[in-house]
């Protein structure tokens, strides 16, 4: 049986073997590129990973900067894709390897420091407003497995300043 201390030690090393993912869609642009993935479990889970990047002169980096944002959910087919049920079901450690693995391809892939992208945004699903479970373990691995000089998170969205 699995100590608590090895749990904790765990969240975030990223040790756990990623699974195989293949992209589902890849659209770049001038001043943004988009791309969603997908990757299923053993208990035949879909999910979809969303990446969106934003750099140069847009009406996104008016407002926000130039940034990447990251998005996971189960799809269940026929558009029905729910990002608020519970993403583990025991696999917790390989979907979060999945994802970050996803995201660092994706952030060599569209040179983010070549075009100024210096910000990292995700906002963790909540089942209820006071609900940060989620967000702690997203910040766990960001900090540990993604190139970022700090990460904040107000309560609705986690920010990493990229390096």
């Amino acid at each position: 049986m699995m100590k608590l201390k090895d749990i904790l030690l765990e969240i975030g090393e990223g040790s756990a073997k990623p699974y195989q993912f293949r992209t589902v869609k890849d659209k770049p642009d001038n001043t943004d590129h988009n791309r969603q993935v997908s990757f299923k479990t053993e208990d035949n889970d879909q999910y979809q990973v969303e990446l969106h990047a934003y750099w140069g002169d847009n009406w996104v980096t008016d407002t926000l900067g130039s940034h990447i944002t990251i998005d996971f959910l189960i799809d269940h087919g026929f558009g029905n894709r729910d990002a608020y049920v519970v993403v583990n079901k025991g696999r917790l450690f390989r979907v979060m390897a999945t994802v970050v693995q996803i995201a660092r391809e994706f952030m060599k892939d569209i040179d983010y420091k070549e075009k100024g992208i210096d910000t990292l945004r995700i906002e963790p699903t909540k089942d209820d407003l006071d609900d940060h479970r989620r967000s702690g373990l997203y910040m766990a691995y960001i900090k540990r497995q993604l190139p970022v000089a700090s990460v904040k998170y107000d309560g609705d969205e986690i920010v990493a300043k990229l390096k």
